[in-house]
């Protein structure tokens, strides 16, 4: 699994609302179809790795 980090976000004083995060992650995904893009909450970033091809 190759994540990577896309967009790291303050955890302190942050202007960003959840829904901008979520808007950000859907402009991300139609941008990007092959990658699996996602919120990490351990490293508090928007993040993605390659999808898994189909079989």
């Amino acid at each position: 699994m190759q994540k990577r980090v896309l967009i790291k976000i303050k955890k302190d004083g942050t202007e960003l609302s959840l829904r901008e995060v979520l808007e950000k992650i859907k402009e991300l995904q139609d941008q990007n179809p092959d990658l699996d893009v996602f919120f990490d909450g351990d490293e508090y970033a928007i993040c993605s790795r390659p999808r898994d091809a189909p079989q």
